[in-house]
């Protein structure tokens, strides 16, 4: 039954891709229906090919990305609050992205990737250096992630209060925006997400593990530090990638993996998946109605996740207290 559930929900899932991706194409100046959308993308249509497929597919990279992320953290971390911003990512690729249009300009799509992408896991590297030797441990690392995010983003913000042309781009890219994205932007990007996706899957089983406690885990000989770091690694080089493509997406690394866990359980190796193509339905999905809701003005596709992000945060706060004070079970 648990596997004809994870078939079907796959399956599902990966129809509720296509089609958000077909009418995602089909949105714009010039609108096109379904049909036109299909024509047009199997004759080389170039406004569907050149401008609105890789905008599609760099959504689904970023969401991809920031869900299985997110997914490895909470699993790695033992903490249900976990995600992409926790160690760092988000808030070191936002500052790496505002200081250098803050400093040199417009740059091509492409170098802002690239960028982003070093600066997230720079933002990272900041974490893991002041945890020390807490590293691997579940309270510690978060709480200095947190820290950590804080401080950069104030970073941030300082740089924001200059008066310059770049400051409105700057503030687009925190919000999490898939404008202008193109194929190179996706080319930077997808070798990583899809090796870390390879090697998460194939590990899985591992990782698993981490989900008891640590005397346990070393009762039947298995290394919780080592395997801590390996899924902390994974999650951190995913949730650079989603940064890099796409901006700041927070909550997509934050509220798709509880849906995933909730629907096909924690097993990673189904979890995953469910989360990998959740999070790229919900960017896709977002990015299509930031962009036909308030035609012809640009709601960027992070700020839609986090309307949606920010109840269900509050919700799980309040759960989470009432579990620690023995209100459920």
């Amino acid at each position: 039954m648990r596997h004809k559930r994870f078939v079907g929900v796959l399956v599902g899932l990966i129809l509720a891709l296509v089609l958000s991706a077909v009418i995602g194409m089909g949105v714009g100046a010039v609108m096109k229906s379904p049909g036109e959308v299909t024509t047009g993308f199997f004759a080389g249509d170039p406004l569907i090919w050149k401008y609105r497929a890789p905008r599609i597919l760099v959504g689904i990279c970023a969401g991809s990305a920031m869900a299985v992320s997110g997914c490895l953290l909470q699993s790695a971390l033992r903490n249900p609050l976990a995600a992409p911003d926790t160690v760092g990512i988000t808030s070191g690729g936002g500052l790496a992205a505002v200081a250098v249009l803050m400093g040199v300009g417009a740059l091509p799509a492409h170098l802002l990737t690239f960028i982003a992408f070093i600066g997230a896991l720079a933002g990272t590297g900041v974490v893991l250096l002041f945890a020390g030797r807490g590293v691997s441990d579940p309270v510690r690392l978060p709480l200095t992630g947190v820290a950590v995010s804080f401080g950069l983003g104030a970073i941030t913000e300082l740089l924001l209060v200059r008066a310059a042309p770049e400051a409105g781009a700057a503030m687009t890219w925190l919000k999490g925006s898939l404008y202008a994205r193109s194929l190179g932007d996706a080319a930077i990007v997808a070798p990583f997400i899809l090796l870390a996706l390879t090697i998460a899957m194939v590990v899985a089983k591992h990782l698993d593990m981490l989900a008891l406690d640590d005397s346990t885990m070393a009762g039947i000989g298995v290394s919780t530090k080592i395997w801590r770091l390996i899924a902390v690694a994974l999650a951190v080089i995913l949730g650079a990638a989603g940064v890099a493509a796409a901006g700041v997406l927070g909550f997509a690394g934050l509220i798709v993996p509880h849906a995933a866990r909730l629907i096909v359980g924690a097993n990673l190796r189904r979890q995953m998946p469910v989360a990998a193509l959740g999070g790229a339905v919900l960017v896709t999905v977002c990015d299509t109605f930031g962009r036909w809701a308030f035609a012809p003005t640009e709601i960027p596709v992070g700020a839609l996740i986090a309307l949606i992000g920010a109840p269900y945060f509050i919700f799980l706060l309040t759960r989470l207290t009432r579990v620690r004070n023995g209100g459920l079970t």
